[in-house]
């Protein structure tokens, strides 16, 4: 296996989004930042303070933005005319890729903001949309509160210091469906209901899940082990087990790391690696979450 790839599922907080998204004009904001930026694979997460002033943006990906507080500001969209308009508590802005837009906000503003790429929509619009096309434009804020409380679980997994990349690829996949359902007409949207996985699709998901346990698995890699797209696999692979992927091989770690502590004496940061986890303090998160008690106290009963 290569060591470079294993020994982690996990990314800790990676360099300042503007390396990620170097060109966008936002960068010429005096004061503008992003705090606690983390990286995985299709999509960045940052919390951001934007200071008071005028900006432009335009990315190459596909922006939401989570607003914890309200306030009054202006935005101008493309070449459009310039509006006035009230953000409220909890609500999010969606800005496309390529799409340019002017604000101007008078009061400074911390709050979560993701960038996805594009293709994260390419691959779901196939199964989603009936024609499979969606013109994709930018937005006021508006209410949805499945894509805020899926913003600010990104958010607080941020603050925790660690996405697994299985739960940051279906929370990315979870956000890209509701931002898609605002530009769909109800009845392009085909939700097929999902039949489960077969049993042999199943097996084959299970025996690979345990064979790079130690591997930083995706959701993209194990839907292609089941050779289905990520939307429907998520899908399938709970109706099938009764539990989220994340959840499956989470536990499936933490049995991995219980087993390597009945059978041996290794310490616990290299236990942590074998079982998949980023580090000790990882694995400590996820044992006391899980056990109710430490690794550490988990061992100490064994003797």
């Amino acid at each position: 296996m290569d060591s470079r790839r294993g020994r982690s599922s996990l990314t800790p907080a990676g360099p300042d989004i503007a390396r990620v998204d170097e060109h966008n004009p936002i960068w010429n904001l005096p004061g503008y930042h992003a705090d606690n930026t983390q990286s995985w694979g299709p999509i960045s997460a940052s919390v951001v303070t934007r200071p008071t002033g005028e900006s432009v943006w335009r990315s190459e990906y596909h922006r939401i933005i989570y607003y914890a507080v309200g306030f009054t500001a202006e935005a101008q969209y493309e070449n459009g005319p310039t509006r006035r308009f009230q953000v409220l508590e909890n609500q999010v802005a969606f800005n496309p890729r390529g799409a340019t837009a002017r604000y101007y906000i008078p009061v400074p503003v911390q709050r979560i903001q993701i960038l996805q790429n594009p293709e994260t929509y390419d691959s779901l619009l196939s199964d989603m949309v009936r024609g499979g096309a969606v013109h994709l434009e930018p937005s006021g804020t508006f209410s949805d509160p499945l894509a805020s409380q899926i913003l600010l679980t990104i958010g607080n997994e941020m603050k925790r210091g660690f996405l697994d990349h299985i739960l940051a690829d279906a929370l990315n996949t979870a956000l890209a469906v509701q931002i898609t359902r605002h530009f769909v007409d109800p009845s392009k949207i085909a939700l097929t209901p999902s039949n489960g996985l077969s049993r042999d699709r199943l097996i084959r998901v299970q025996d690979y899940i345990e064979a790079h346990l130690d591997d930083r698995l995706t959701l993209t890699e194990l839907a292609g082990v089941a050779c289905l797209s990520a939307y429907h696999f998520s899908r399938s692979f709970k109706q099938t087990t009764g539990v989220g992927l994340h959840h499956y091989v989470m536990q499936r770690r933490l049995e991995r790391a219980k087993t390597l502590m009945r059978r041996t004496n290794r310490p616990l940061a290299l236990i942590a690696q074998e079982a998949g986890f980023a580090d000790q303090s990882h694995l400590n998160s996820a044992f006391r979450r899980e056990m109710g008690v430490t690794p550490g106290q988990f061992r100490a009963e064994l003797s």
